[in-house]
């Protein structure tokens, strides 16, 4: 059983209706989408979505705003304009934590939480912005090189639900910082927190016509028309590592740039020397923020055999404790998945669980009152798996936990490198000859040590294998976005 939530009385809430009226940068035309609070049912927004026109007004204007202002070149004006856009973030803080938990269902202290984040990643940029240096090389006598970092041009933002702001942030906020124009397509179930954070930014007075749009609608029209439209020149993706994939190929008939974070079955490697207490929390973290539904969730928890089955035990315990219920709710730790589809994929992960290990806690539907509007399922910890099994290699993107124990560090770096994927890792230990030898070996991104799901705009993630390509964050994170040139300068009065 899990501890309950109460559903507290909340503040009546009048459903947002936004269209292109006073907003020139959102490009939508037609019928209107539906997002709804995945805890409650209740209609938090009605959007307008995008035809296929809308979307190619959008690519001209995007090109037309770079051809016609400076944006590209004044680092200054980037800056500002970007540091401001942090301000207005910031003063509208409660606002936008909670419509995101309205509309994606995740706790309002997870929501604060990611609002801050995405202010820490604009304000990181808006530094940057006047920093996009080059290099100069004597290359021989009268001879000289210039290298230059130039913005690709027009950027296609393809952003998810799950974390809808941050990781929209995340794409938009480099790629303006470097002198490009956006255009943004965030997922169908959570337009209205997107729509509300960019138009922070669009209303700034300095901010240039085009050089952001946003467009609504299914990645299957709107997406892949923006991935295969010869007007964009770089298309920026977070998502599962199918669609990515798929989006790759895509973008390859046009020779487009991409930057993919894709899909993670991450590992959470705890060895006996480890603080026990901090490894705990960084484990229920790992797992039961957001619910499980963020791509470097650590859905795989490791631990050596010797303090298996206390660590494992007391896990179980924390778990059956977690407070699930309503995100508005204060006490609730931990809210619904995002859907009633994705809520039963999740439940058909944990069936799996159910018939190739040992559901050691939850496992429950709760589909029964006070759940039974909303999309919930109980955290759920699964233990005794074959190494065969779906659970093990297939990413669930729910709060579901697959348990192994492991005899040596050989054992462990094996089990941790056993999938297709490599986005994250978690490492828990006192020896640092130890954390050297596993930080190095382990195929993944980023790897935490003695932490877990700690993010910083300065350094950069990103994913091995199936797990993406390229980097978002940090300097190399910016640089994702733009293109090196040579200028090659000789005064010799001869060619020879």
């Amino acid at each position: 059983m899990v501890r309950q939530a109460t559903f507290a009385s909340r503040k009546e809430w009048n459903p947002l209706r936004i269209t292109h009226d006073n907003r020139e940068f959102l490009r939508v035309s037609t019928d209107a989408l539906s997002s709804f609070d995945p805890a409650t049912g209740e209609l938090v927004a009605l959007v307008e979505t995008s035809t296929l026109e809308d979307v190619n007004i959008a690519i001209s204007r995007a090109i037309e705003g770079l051809n016609r202002s400076g944006w590209r070149n004044d680092g200054a004006l980037r800056a500002r304009v970007l540091f401001r856009w942090a301000e207005r973030m910031r003063t509208n803080m409660d606002t936008l934590a909670e419509l995101l938990t309205r509309e994606q269902g995740k706790t309002l202290a997870q929501a604060r939480g990611e609002v801050l984040s995405s202010i820490s990643m604009i304000e990181f940029n808006s530094g940057q912005a006047r920093a996009i240096f080059g290099r100069a090389i004597a290359l021989k006598e009268g001879v000289h090189g210039v290298v230059l970092r130039e913005p690709v041009g027009v950027v296609a933002a393809i952003t998810p639900w799950n974390y809808p702001l941050n990781l929209t942030i995340r794409a938009v906020a480099p790629a303006l910082a470097t002198g490009n124009a956006v255009i943004v397509k965030p997922a169908s179930a959570t337009p209205a927190i997107v729509v509300h954070a960019l138009e922070l930014l669009a209303l700034d007075a300095e901010f240039p016509p085009g050089i952001l749009s946003v467009v609504i609608g299914s990645g299957a029209t709107v997406g892949e028309h923006l991935v295969v439209h010869e007007g964009v020149d770089m298309i920026a993706f977070t998502g599962d590592s199918t669609t990515g994939i798929n989006v790759m190929k895509k973008a390859a008939d046009g020779l487009k740039k991409v930057s993919l974070e894709l899909g993670g079955k991450s590992p959470n490697i705890d060895f006996a020397d480890a603080n026990l207490e901090k490894a705990l929390d960084g484990a229920e973290n790992a797992i039961f923020s957001a619910a499980g539904q963020i791509c470097t969730a650590g859905s795989r928890l490791l631990v050596e055999a010797s303090i298996y089955e206390e660590f494992v035990d007391r896990l179980a315990a924390r778990a059956s404790e977690l407070r699930v219920g309503d995100g508005l709710d204060p006490q609730t730790q931990m809210g619904p998945l995002i859907s009633a589809s994705h809520k039963q994929t999740v439940l058909n992960y944990i069936e799996i669980g159910k018939s190739d290990g040992v559901v050691i806690s939850g496992g429950e539907d709760l589909g029964h009152a006070p759940f039974d509007k909303g999309h919930f399922v109980a955290p759920t910890i699964v233990s005794g798996l074959s190494m065969n099994s779906r659970l093990l290699t297939e990413e669930v993107f729910g709060p579901v936990l697959a348990v192994q124990s492991f005899d040596s560090e050989e054992e462990a770096l094996s089990l941790a490198n056993g999938t297709e994927f490599g986005l994250a890792c978690g490492l828990w230990t006192s020896n640092l000859d130890r954390a050297w030898r596993m930080g190095r070996g382990i195929e993944a991104g980023t790897i935490w040590i003695n932490t877990y799901h700690h993010f910083y705009g300065e350094t950069e993630v990103g994913g091995f294998k199936h797990s993406g390509v390229g980097r978002q964050q940090g300097i190399e994170g910016l640089l994702e976005f733009t293109e090196t040139k040579h200028l090659n300068f000789d005064s010799n009065n001869n060619l020879w």
